[in-house]
């Protein structure tokens, strides 16, 4: 959905789904302050909330890319996701570099757009038939991958000297996140908003089916097939399948709360975030940097103390204030998505 000019109008819900990846980002690099501490199956769901973060991110920013491009022109709007990728691809090594245990994963974000925006020139076809190929093909991929730089999938570390380079370990050898398994997410985030985020049947599918891939990613390991290494297709599975759920459900209580205001009312919260929600990335980590040290027993205390106030703060910031600083930088460097109108003299 656009308004005049190709300026992209805020829709509720993908704000809200985008709040609901950044949260469960703050929930897991609050848990290993826990890990030690609850029961086995409370650490289960806290589990699968670390499992959603990485997954509804690619496919909200899918979401996202699809309603803007390619805007004016294809060749603007990849020039807007090129210098928006790299912004990210900056921030996300800056932030490596800072003493916090989160494997951060702006800069494979950076990368995701950079390479996956120019494909959505592609048709709707032609990105569901592109997706379904990446996602039975990538775990062979990485396997065939990773022997060849003389390691194992789920075991050895690769030895080759090319299998550290940045650019390899993003696309395809990060231990955590890689473009190749966040690139068919990304895809089908784009078709569902060339469907129209307001499709109610296309919300429900996605929930029901996110279910559905949930139950069969724990059948998989219930029969002895359980996740191997991080992108294998179990892995997939599951983490698509929570993706997938999680955005239905906020999509058809968006929808829901069209028809009645008072069904809206957590996803309000979630959509300022949502606002905000690369400015709270940036914030939580670098606020992880000086707690760590004063717990480092860890603790219920700075569990709460770091998700209030970095949620809270995030929250705050995004009602009174606006758009994120992080945000108002990189839309400051991006391309306009309008082109520049000559006035004559």
């Amino acid at each position: 959905m656009t308004t005049s000019g190709s300026t992209p109008a805020r829709v509720l819900g993908l704000d809200a789904a985008r709040g609901v990846a950044v949260v469960a980002m703050v929930v897991a690099h609050a848990l290993p302050f826990i890990s030690d501490r609850v029961p086995e199956a409370v650490m289960f769901l806290l589990l699968q909330v670390n499992d959603l973060a990485s997954p509804l991110f690619a496919l909200v920013m899918g979401a996202a890319a699809g309603l803007v491009f390619p805007g004016p022109s294809a060749l603007r709007g990849t020039a807007r996701a090129l210098v928006r990728g790299l912004a990210l691809i900056l921030l996300g090594v800056g932030l490596e570099q800072l003493d916090h245990w989160v494997a951060v994963i702006l800069h494979i974000l950076g990368l995701l757009v950079i390479v996956g925006t120019p494909l959505l020139v592609l048709g709707t076809r032609w990105l569901l038939g592109l997706a379904a190929v990446l996602f039975v093909a990538g775990p062979p991929v990485l396997e065939a991958v990773t022997r060849a730089a003389g390691g194992v999938a789920g075991g050895q570390a690769p030895t080759a000297a090319w299998a550290s380079n940045p650019l390899v370990q993003w696309l395809l050898l990060n231990t955590h996140y890689r473009v190749l398994t966040l690139l068919p997410i990304f895809l089908v985030g784009a078709v569902l908003a060339r469907r129209g985020l307001h499709d109610e049947q296309a919300s429900w599918w996605c929930l029901m089916g996110g279910l559905a891939m949930v139950w069969a990613a724990f059948a998989l390991d219930l029969l002895g097939m359980p996740v191997v290494f991080s992108g294998d297709h179990p892995d997939q599975v599951q983490e698509t399948g929570l993706a997938f759920a999680a955005y239905g459900l906020v999509m058809a209580s968006d929808i829901a709360r069209q028809r009645r205001p008072s069904a809206g009312t957590l996803l309000r919260p979630l959509a300022v975030i949502g606002q905000v929600a690369l400015s709270l990335y940036v914030a939580h980590v670098v606020l992880l940097v000086p707690v760590i040290p004063v717990f480092p027993a860890g603790g219920w205390l700075p569990f709460l103390f770091f998700v209030w106030v970095s949620v809270a703060g995030a929250w705050a910031w995004g009602r009174f204030v606006g758009r994120g600083p992080v945000e108002r930088v990189i839309d400051a460097l991006s391309p306009s998505r309008r082109p520049r109108v000559e006035v004559a003299a």
